[in-house]
């Protein structure tokens, strides 16, 4: 069965949404490491800026990644990325307006009939 277009458009969205994220992670790494490193706070401060923006960083990158697999998968036709697809929809509910209404659309989508069914036929 053909992959529906509904669903490549989600998979390009979930890669556009990794990007702010990349973008993020570099602007942490080029910007705020060095001034955690000449900062006045001292070795103890240093050690405690740098091992905050570590995390901040796997974080960020982490969601990334995650958005770029739910868009491979769904290029895919994978059942696990529909759900994964989901499931970041969900969350996207949060980030009130834009976000709630473009989530609910991808689970409004994802959730329709001929769609789990092309991801059945896919499996």
């Amino acid at each position: 069965m053909k992959r529906p277009d509904g669903v490549t458009v989600i998979a390009i969205y979930e890669f556009l949404t990794a990007i702010p994220g990349l973008i993020g992670m570099c602007a942490i790494l080029v910007f705020a490491v060095p001034g955690a490193l000449t900062g006045t706070e001292g070795i103890a401060g240093a050690t405690v800026g740098l091992f905050v923006l570590l995390i901040v960083v796997l974080l960020i990158g982490a969601g990334a990644l995650i958005s770029v697999i739910a868009g491979w998968g769904l290029l895919g036709m994978k059942g696990w990325a529909r759900w994964l697809a989901i499931v970041l929809a969900a969350l996207s509910l949060l980030a009130f307006p834009v976000g709630t209404v473009i989530g609910a659309l991808i689970i409004w989508y994802l959730l329709k009939d001929e769609v789990r069914q092309a991801f059945e036929a896919e499996a």
